[in-house]
């Protein structure tokens, strides 16, 4: 993506994630008549039918556009996942209710030799389309508010190996996210050297909402990321 203004034209490029012949086809697209010879030049615009890549108007792009990612892309050996899923008993909700410790919980723990040292991770959760609602399964939504989204959050915690107990203050939280009605959400943390590791509890805002979810470590460390 490339924003540019020249000659009181404000301009944003963009490419189709699948870089095939979809493109914009209004104002400033490839064959569009506001093209002139100078504007081709100042911008180094070269037509081509099959790449994907295209101009629009900021105003445009303001009317057909709701959100904008940023995403971090990480080498594929430095993700870990696991897949679950909120459903009947363990669709416990957030830590505001006594069933809060019924969701699935995953211990992250460093091995090797980067168990004595501090580790940096950056960790998501993905939701997946509610079991009631549709389909099982994942999808890309168009925007990050959706109303088939539930609220999410997790806790990191400390708890000697073990799964969470009903309450959580029995437990040092060392991170965590807010709840947010958003298809993944994420956190950034360096975790101290711990043997027994870390619980990570993903969970939905309310109890019974239930939905799948993939949860992912990602970090140049060593790590295991198991369910308990």
């Amino acid at each position: 993506m490339e924003v540019r203004e020249v000659d009181g034209h404000r301009l944003v490029q963009i490419r189709n994630p699948w870089a095939n012949e979809v493109e914009w086809n209004g104002p400033w697209s490839d064959s569009s008549p506001e093209w002139s010879d100078r504007m081709k030049h100042k911008l180094k615009h070269v037509p081509q039918s099959n790449e994907g890549i295209f101009w629009m108007s900021w105003q445009d792009f303001q009317i057909h556009f709701r959100s904008i990612y940023v995403c971090r892309v990480y080498p594929r050996e430095m993700r870990h996942s696991v897949h679950g899923q909120w459903r009947n008993y363990s669709a416990g909700g957030c830590q505001d209710y006594s069933s809060w410790h019924q969701n699935p919980q995953f211990r992250l723990r460093a091995t090797g030799s980067d168990a004595s040292s501090p580790i940096h991770v950056f960790i998501t959760l993905t939701q997946g389309v509610g079991f009631s609602r549709t389909t099982p399964g994942f999808r890309n939504y168009q925007s990050s508010h959706d109303s088939q989204l539930f609220y999410i959050g997790m806790r990191i915690l400390k708890t000697r190996g073990h799964r969470a107990a009903y309450n959580i203050f029995l437990h040092e939280s060392v991170g965590g996210t807010d709840y947010v009605n958003s298809r993944e959400i994420s956190c950034e943390m360096v975790l101290d050297p711990d043997p027994k590791g870390y619980t990570i509890v993903p969970t939905t805002i309310h109890p019974g909402e239930e939905a799948p979810f993939v949860l992912s470590v990602f970090t140049k460390a060593s790590i295991v990321l198991e369910a308990l």
